[in-house]
């Protein structure tokens, strides 16, 4: 540990942003007020990770989409080569401390496994928490990238974020892909 960082405090060597998914440096909000030139919103929505509003539960129920029933909630997108990509089936399974999100439309699927301790935070993919583009032919694990948890409810077991990560095809037929500006909300886990 560092002075005045790791343990209870922010992590070492983690430098704060206006853009990091975390309540840190001065802000009064998620990435906004205070040391950030964008103000926070003082008018409720159902991604701002806070029960608040006609919300029934963190960013759900209510004027928000449902809560509860893994596969059944939640939203799933993301650009895949820049081209829009919304999730007809999202499931999300706890598999003995790793959290396993899986999104499908027809033929296309986005899989994360990241090592989240079950905690807010941003957390790199690697060789043990992967992240798999599949459509088809094309099976691409990541090269790069990583999943910023900004709401891990594990008493209500719902998650929120955001993604993004590059890989290459395993075949080479298709070359490198990019999945960007990828988010989920309220997806609940079992």
């Amino acid at each position: 540990m560092g002075i005045d960082c790791g343990g209870p405090c922010e992590a070492c060597g983690q430098v704060a942003t206006c853009t990091d998914g975390i309540q840190n440096g001065g802000e009064t909000g998620i990435d906004c007020g205070g040391s950030c030139p964008n103000p926070c919103s003082t008018t409720p929505t159902c991604t701002d990770g806070v029960q608040n509003g006609t919300e029934t539960g963190v960013d759900c129920g209510g004027t928000c989409p449902a809560c509860g029933g893994t596969g059944t909630t939640g939203t799933f997108t993301a650009k895949i080569d820049g081209t829009s990509f919304t999730a007809t089936t999202i499931t999300a399974i706890n598999t003995g401390g790793k959290l396993n999100i899986t999104a499908t439309n027809g033929t296309t699927t986005l899989s994360l496994v990241p090592d989240a301790a079950f905690l807010t935070g941003n957390y790199p993919f690697g060789s043990t928490a992967p992240a798999i583009y599949t459509q088809g032919a094309i099976g691409c694990t990541h090269n790069s990238g990583s999943i910023t948890f900004n709401t891990f409810n594990t008493t209500t077991k719902i998650v929120t974020g955001s993604f993004e990560f590059g890989c290459t095809d395993a075949s080479g037929g298709t070359g490198n892909h990019s999945i960007t500006e990828g988010t989920f909300a309220n997806v609940s886990y079992n």
